[in-house]
Parts: structure tokens; C-alpha cells; sequence
């Protein structure tokens, strides 16, 4: 740990940040989505298009994610970041 630089572990951070956290609101909130909303089934529904239309992956819950922390990123860069 003491030959690790603080510059990785900004990047990091950096990671989690950008990456990991957006896309977890993101995904926490179409969970609760389905929750209060769950996708009808219909009768002439197969089982793999049944499953094919509960599937998120990856873009859809990160923008929904961006589009909530967006403006908290915005927020701490203009208030800590941009004077550096």
C-alpha cells in the first residue's frame, strides 16, 4: 500500500465515480420501477420473450443514473474541483 501513488487512487475513485455509481442509481431505480410497475405477461408471450423484455443491460440504467447524479458531479466539481 505505501509504494501505491495517491494518483491511482484518485483514478479510482475516479472509476467508481463516474462509472460504477450512476450505473447503480441507475439500476436501483428500474428495480423499483418494476416493482411498482411489473411488465404484464399476455397469453401469446413466449418464455424467452417473456425474459427478453425484462432485460435492462448496461446503457439504459447508466443514463438514468447520469441523469440523477449528473448534477451532484456538476455540483462538487464547480464547488472543490475547478479552482485547482
Amino acid at each position: 500500500m505505501d509504494r501505491v501513488s495517491d494518483e491511482t487512487w484518485y483514478a479510482v475513485l475516479l472509476f467508481f465515480a463516474l462509472i460504477i455509481v450512476p450505473f447503480l442509481v441507475g439500476l436501483t431505480i428500474f428495480k423499483m420501477y418494476r416493482k411498482v410497475f411489473p411488465l404484464k405477461s399476455s397469453e401469446n408471450m413466449s418464455v424467452v420473450e417473456e425474459l427478453d423484455a425484462q432485460r435492462l443491460g448496461f446503457f439504459k440504467p447508466f443514463m438514468i443514473g447520469w441523469c440523477i447524479c449528473g448534477p451532484v458531479v456538476y455540483w462538487f466539481y464547480d464547488k472543490f474541483l475547478s479552482y485547482l
